[in-house]
């Protein structure tokens, strides 16, 4: 394995060739070892995204989610690992049920803390927990109860919170991601500062389609923008 063969696989991943980047690192001589079991992880969660087959996207996260439990045990302090064991475990959590992700969010938080931690100006991390943020805020009575009578140490988190790591992330890297620009909408909207909100959903409603996220970006803000 070389930093070349490393490099290549993360250009794939940036242009959206997930199966490519997964077949590349397949055929490296040397698999166990943390930045390669993260960037499996990363390639295969990635391919999930790309099924409609629900079987086949749980049993793909699964299969993701192992790559990243591997890159944690090889090196709990490293930076991918971190990153993609709290992306792929809370999408994990999600095929286990409500209470099991419910049960999570400390754990997901945590890593992504810890990833922050590493390598504070990776806009992709930044996004990770922003995301967490929005979700976690937009959660009715109901649900927050039911959090805070399962979690026994519940997080908590706010729309002004997310706003923050959204920006932070566009600003050190501006359209890194399609889904960024879509939360910055989604998020200004729900402090109901309709400008803002406008502007980012019609950037996100305009990004060209290279990945499924891309798809579900132009969708939503397109639909966001008819109810403003």
């Amino acid at each position: 394995m070389s930093a070349e063969e490393l490099k290549l696989a993360d250009e794939l991943f940036d242009d959206a060739k997930y199966q490519d980047a997964v077949e590349l690192l397949d055929k490296l001589s040397e698999k166990d070892i943390v930045e390669v079991q993260w960037r499996f992880a990363r390639a295969v969660f990635f391919v999930s995204k790309q099924t409609s087959n629900n079987d086949e996207k749980a049993k793909l996260v699964r299969e993701a989610f192992a790559y990243a439990q591997r890159a944690l045990e090889l090196d709990d302090k490293n930076f991918g690992a971190n990153k993609w064991y709290g992306a792929i475990l809370s999408e994990k959590s999600n095929l286990d049920g409500v209470t099991e992700r419910i049960k999570q969010l400390e754990n997901v938080k945590k890593h992504f803390a810890v990833a922050v931690e590493c390598n504070p100006t990776d806009p992709g991390i930044l996004h990770m927990l922003g995301q967490f943020n929005y979700k976690l805020s937009e959660v009715n009575w109901v649900t927050r109860k039911l959090i805070n009578s399962v979690a026994s140490n519940a997080p908590t988190a706010s729309f002004e919170e997310a706003l923050e790591c959204f920006e932070k992330a566009e600003g050190l890297k501006p359209g890194f991601y399609s889904q960024n620009q879509l939360y910055l909408g989604k998020t200004y909207l729900a402090l109901k500062q309709k400008e803002k909100a406008r502007e980012w959903l019609q950037k996100a409603s305009e990004v060209e389609v290279r990945s499924e996220d891309d798809r579900v970006c132009r969708e939503e803000a397109s639909e966001a923008l008819k109810k403003l």
